[in-house]
């Protein structure tokens, strides 16, 4: 007699009245498995805990072999401005990182590299030997509070805004502003697009057509930026590379403004005379919108401190 099998067992009963074993299952959504991967979700079927020799493996195989379209991407995004928001509006994406991933990627290590970085606390000096320099203030006693006699009620708050800045040289001053200024960029990308947006008419591109230009160009800056930051913290360790980074950050403020007006041209098919007034009148756009933000960014740092 066949033995007796409770149903959540999850087995069957052969022809031969032996218990057959249940079919294997994907952990992640639970389908059958037929093979090495899952045909639902794709998922390995084989997801056990990796050993240190096997995550280092994965790590080498990534960046190598598998993920070839990662330096495909860069390589594209340096050298070529523009191409891949065409290649992306003309549907060839699969050999490419998604924009939106692209541009995070590359803000969060930019913004993470701003936070670590040892120019975060140069902007304000508050130093208590300090004498004349004006990039440094000895303490709030010698500052004016009565500036706006029509808000007296701002004073005591300004006054405790100043002496929080002092307490630790604007460290967490710096930290609020760069963590929304992060933020902010996700509300000043779109608006910047939607003002470029404004400046076409013949021919009219989608809004969509824009925002992934202002995304790609993002990326690039920030990965610019990622560049400059490095060089800089470099010149920090080694004085005698200053004048190299120095170098290399005025290369790249030209690099920027070059960049952009050849991804104008190449993205929305202008000659290099059309190109260049767009290019201008963004620049304009783009000046204007940042430091609203900017000064929207340290307007609500200041209020939470």
């Amino acid at each position: 007699m066949a033995p007796h099998l409770n149903a959540g067992q999850g087995s069957a009963i052969a022809q031969d009245g032996t218990a057959a074993a249940a079919p294997a299952r994907c952990k992640n959504c639970d389908a059958v498995l037929l093979g090495r991967y899952c045909v639902n979700c794709s998922q390995a079927a084989d997801v056990h805990v990796p050993t240190t020799v096997e995550l280092t493996h994965e790590l080498m195989e990534g960046l190598t072999h598998s993920d070839s379209r990662l330096w495909r991407t860069l390589a594209y995004l340096w050298f070529k401005p523009g191409k891949l928001t065409r290649e992306f509006v003309a549907g060839r994406r699969v050999s490419y990182l998604p924009p939106f991933r692209l541009y995070l990627v590359l803000s969060v290590i930019f913004f993470l590299l701003a936070s670590l970085s040892h120019t975060r606390g140069e902007f304000i000096r508050f130093d208590e030997a300090a004498a004349t320099p004006a990039s440094k203030l000895s303490s709030c006693d010698g500052i004016n509070f009565d500036a706006l006699p029509q808000y007296p009620e701002l004073n005591p708050r300004i006054r405790h805004v100043c002496k929080e800045i002092v307490r630790d040289n604007g460290a967490n001053l710096t930290h609020i502003v760069l963590g929304t200024m992060s933020k902010a960029m996700l509300i000043f990308l779109p608006l910047t697009a939607f003002l470029h947006m404004l400046l076409y008419r013949r021919p009219r591109y989608r809004y969509a057509e824009h925002l992934l230009f202002f995304v790609h160009l993002h990326a690039f800056f920030f990965s610019a930026a990622i560049v400059a930051l490095l060089a800089i913290d470099a010149a920090h360790l080694w004085p005698a590379l200053q004048r190299s980074a120095n170098s290399l950050q005025t290369l790249l403020g030209w690099a920027a403004v070059t960049y952009t007006v050849i991804a104008v041209r190449r993205v929305f098919a202008r000659s290099w005379g059309g190109a260049l007034f767009k290019s201008f009148a963004l620049s304009i756009i783009y000046l204007i919108v940042f430091v609203l933000t900017v000064v929207g960014v340290f307007v609500y740092a200041l209020l939470q401190l």
